[in-house]
């Protein structure tokens, strides 16, 4: 089985600023469901970057090859965070993420 990897990190604070600046953003990168899921949240600012940088690690480990908003990572009902690529079944993501006060982290192993 052949496998690509990818990570990211994303500043919480930037990304909050540029969310906030820029009413476009959101729909250019988020899904739907990913943005139904966030106005459930407290705080979605950790999820919006913890999401981004998991579409930045699956863009980088798969070459390009998607748009980010064709990449949707929603989550179970533990938490954990589940990731798919729209109309691309047979591709398969693990996917690691972790924030801490400034810092969105990802990390993905894509099953080619």
């Amino acid at each position: 089985m052949n496998f690509e990897i990818g990570t990211d990190i994303v500043n919480i604070i930037h990304l909050k600023e540029t969310i906030k600046t820029n009413p476009h953003f959101l729909k250019k990168y988020y899904t739907f469901h990913e943005l139904e899921l966030a106005k459930t949240l407290k705080n979605p600012y950790f999820f919006y970057a913890t999401r981004f940088a998991a579409k930045e690690a699956i863009y980088k480990a798969t070459n390009g090859e998607f748009e980010f908003h064709e990449i949707e990572i929603l989550k179970d009902e533990y938490g954990k965070p589940v990731p798919k690529i729209l109309h691309h079944n047979d591709i398969k993501i693990k996917l690691s993420l972790s924030y801490e006060k400034e810092y969105a982290i990802a990390f993905c192993i894509v099953l080619l």
